[in-house]
């Protein structure tokens, strides 16, 4: 799977539509989510077996480690997967919210 967010003419990327690359870019995180959900299961949405940590504030402390690597490093060919982690835990902080009350989606 390609790095999302490296937009190399020579791959064609300045040539696509928004809307295509939009729809490109969320099949990656898709795939992504789905891969790592069947790797670590639901863990994510799931209270530590050893700290009882509420699934929200979880996600919210891993969410807050990226963006500090992101601030600390930049966003570089090393960090690229930091912005793809970023994403698809913003995705489950939406899962989780939804899941508390559904009536915010």
């Amino acid at each position: 799977m390609p790095k999302s967010g490296i937009m190399q003419q020579e791959n064609g990327y300045m040539e696509k539509s928004t809307e295509y690359l939009i729809e490109e870019v969320c099949d990656q995180i898709k795939v992504l989510l789905l891969s790592k959900s069947k790797a670590y299961g639901d863990a994510v949405h799931q209270q530590g077996p050893l700290f009882n940590i509420d699934p929200e504030i979880g996600i919210q402390a891993r969410i807050n480690d990226k963006l500090r690597r992101i601030q600390n490093m930049g966003i570089t060919p090393d960090t690229e997967d930091s912005i793809d982690d970023l994403i698809g835990y913003l995705v489950h902080l939406k899962i989780a919210r939804l899941r508390k009350s559904p009536m915010i989606f």
